[in-house]
């Protein structure tokens, strides 16, 4: 008699069987026979199991072979194909399944031989999918292990030990106690086989190790019945009652009241079955409508990836090819605001830049996190529009998501060699004479004096241009920058300087020049989160300042008096207007139409023009941004955006409807994904 019976339940897959067999074949334990009884119409597993038995030649095993004529169907193939076994141990194999490798069944001979008061072993399995051919390992977790072997019951609450070919059974037991698979069922036939032998002695044992490999399919007959509510909503009713669960206390209640509700039966049906109350069937009941919701969304959010992935596939350079086109031209209005050129046609370039933005902003893939934070700054900007007239803040949207899908490294080079380069065009065509004019001669507040400009129609726009451009210069190359790099910008932030007289464009310029030459050669400053807060609260005082001088005429406060000397006057300069526009008694939930006076103080402008609503939601978002900042402890990053919100505290020059202007829009798009838990195709540093 040998000493495993390999039990083969067939039905028309001789490819299958022929795998199967000839992973039997190589078994290095060799004291076992094969039965193999066959539920199919034809021939073809009969004939691809005799060919692959006689081309074992003489090392063939014992095999028997059984034609169920009529058929039986597949759980009473299951009880015939074991009803033939001789062996001490039965295991049952399923023809999509195989040995992972040669020494499997030998392990699984001596699971049943080292723990001969089990009746039951089991192992890990690879779950692989037959049309694409790749595998994953499968096998049940200490915690599972634990509540199995304290009470055999939790395996109703799902199925821990594996598919029946994973397990092997003492043919003892089997006779003893004159255990079958219970031919009523279907779905949980196996958990119920399962359940049956431990309840009558709960020792098993196990390995976590894949011996079997499990061929899975979508034409299977588990696919076909593990969602059919006419199936689950008998079967689980049936074995609950068949081991009387309701003595298992609320756990299998529950499980078998979520089956229920799954399967929408009617809570006072389901209130029939003994353990089952009101209370928890009407939360299992709360708690289908909120899977069948989040099935939904998943479903949704997987077709939109598809779609997403499709329109990247077809349309992906061309929308990126436009978005360029809507770029440069957004930085080519800049350099042409900052010359003494009137664009009487810039609202028309807004328009199409904004066209050329859409397509990329269309095809993006945005995480659901990410496409809430984008509907809501839109919805934010639609009510600007309404109310205001402003459109700014919808245009600045799209192109900030637009920009999430782009390559933002390559797109901030580009804004500063175009920038550079604009810049340098005006003042070479000031320098010559053909455009633009070099100096000024006016009274900037310490009586007459000559200023230069170079082209920039503003010795103070000449300042701001270049204290932007080192910024960005700062964050694109920082870290390839030497000793002497950092003199040189120092020595050229200088002579900007001296050709302005722009106090805020020069300190600012200097603690860009100092934060980034700090960081880049204290790499513990750049890992300390309290360098990041530092500069944190220095912008945040800076905003308090912003909301007082509102609020409060500078002269009143003697310390707001001399904040605001350092800062020649621009925050008593709002007092000064007729209207006293930017203060606090201009301030609406969402603007107003009147407010349209530009002045300096960028902060309060934006306030101004947009409404505290917009402005508080705007300020949240940065805040959030620094904080992702200070997580993945990106000090380019940081140097560039706390150096611009700290110099938008006296200046407007990044408040306004440019975007061109505004460098900060593209680390926005940057950490826009990876605040919302995607990652970008490429990041910055």
């Amino acid at each position: 008699m040998p000493m495993v019976s390999i039990c083969i339940p067939a039905y028309e897959n001789p490819e299958g069987i022929r795998r199967l067999l000839l992973s039997i074949l190589e078994q290095t334990y060799r004291d076992y026979e094969i039965i193999l009884t066959d539920d199919s119409s034809s021939c073809a597993v009969r004939d691809a199991a005799q060919e692959v038995m006689e081309g074992a030649g003489e090392n063939a095993p014992s095999f028997r072979y059984f034609r169920n004529s009529p058929a039986k169907g597949a759980v009473a193939n299951w009880n015939e194909a074991v009803s033939h076994a001789e062996g001490e141990f039965v295991k049952l194999m399923h023809h999509d399944d195989a040995f992972s490798d040669k020494e499997s069944l030998g392990r699984f001979v001596r699971m049943l031989e080292s723990h001969p008061e089990a009746d039951l072993a089991f192992s890990g399995t690879y779950q692989l999918d037959l049309a694409s051919g790749s595998r994953k390992a499968r096998g049940i977790r200490k915690e599972e292990e634990e509540l199995l072997s304290k009470d055999w019951r939790n395996l109703y609450l799902g199925n821990t030990i594996g598919a029946p070919s994973a397990v092997m059974v003492r043919r003892d037991a089997l006779l003893k106690y004159g255990i079958r698979y219970d031919e009523a069922l279907t779905w949980i036939v196996d958990s119920d086989y399962y359940m049956n032998l431990l309840s009558r002695n709960p020792h098993f044992a196990c390995t976590k190790d894949p011996l079997i490999t499990i061929g899975v399919s979508a034409d299977q007959l588990t696919n076909r019945v593990g969602n059919d509510p006419k199936i689950l909503s008998f079967e689980y009713p049936y074995v609950y009652r068949k081991y009387r669960l309701q003595e298992a206390g609320e756990a299998c209640a529950g499980c078998l009241s979520k089956i229920l509700a799954g399967c929408g039966v009617p809570e006072a049906e389901a209130l029939k079955i003994e353990g089952i109350t009101k209370p928890m069937y009407r939360s299992a009941l709360s708690l289908q409508k909120k899977e069948t919701a989040r099935r939904y969304l998943d479903t949704a959010e997987y077709l939109y990836g598809k779609a997403a992935d499709l329109l990247e596939r077809r349309f992906g350079r061309f929308a990126d090819i436009l978005f360029l086109l809507g770029f440069l031209t957004e930085l080519l209005l800049v350099i042409v605001d900052k010359s003494n050129f009137t664009n009487p046609l810039t609202g028309q370039f807004f328009r199409l830049s904004f066209l050329l933005f859409l397509p990329r902003f269309v095809i993006t893939k945005y995480a659901p996190k990410e496409r809430l934070l984008i509907l809501f700054f839109l919805l934010l900007g639609g009510g600007c529009y309404l109310v205001t007239g402003r459109n700014q803040l919808i245009r600045f949207t799209v192109f900030i998501a637009a920009a999430s899908g782009m390559e933002v490294k390559k797109l901030l080079k580009l804004a500063l060699h175009v920038t550079a380069a604009g810049s340098a065009v005006l003042i070479l065509l000031s320098a010559t004479g053909i455009y633009g004019v070099l100096k000024l001669t006016d009274d900037f507040g310490h009586g007459m004096e000559t200023r230069w400009c170079l082209g920039m129609g503003h010795p103070n726009a000449l300042s701001c241009m270049m204290a932007m451009l080192l910024i960005l210069f700062l964050y694109v190359y920082g870290e390839r920058i030497k000793g002497t790099g950092y003199a040189v910008l120092f020595a050229a932030s200088v002579c900007v300087f001296g050709l302005t007289r722009s106090n805020t464009g020069f300190i600012i310029c200097v603690l860009a020049i100092f934060l980034s030459g700090l960081l880049h050669y204290n790499k513990g400053l750049r890992r300390s989160s309290a360098f990041y807060t530092a500069g944190e609260l220095v912008w945040t005082a800076g905003l308090l300042y912003s909301l007082l001088v509102s609020i409060i005429r500078p002269s009143h406060i003697f310390l707001l008096e001399q904040l605001d000397r350092i800062m020649t006057g621009r925050a008593a300069a709002l007092w000064d207007r007729t209207y006293y526009d930017g203060t606090l008694g201009t301030w609406h939930l969402f603007s107003s139409r009147l407010n349209t006076v530009f002045f300096d103080m960028g902060w309060v402008r934006l306030v101004y023009w947009y409404g505290v609503i917009p402005a508080a939601a705007i300020l949240v978002l940065l805040y959030m941004v620094l904080h992702k900042v200070r997580q993945r402890q990106d000090a380019a990053a940081f140097v560039m955006l706390i150096t611009m919100f700290i110099y938008t505290v006296p200046e407007a020059h990044l408040v306004s409807e440019y975007i061109g202007r505004n460098y900060a829009f593209l680390l926005l798009s940057l950490y826009l994904p990876l605040m919302a838990g995607r990652q970008r195709r490429t990041e910055s540093n």
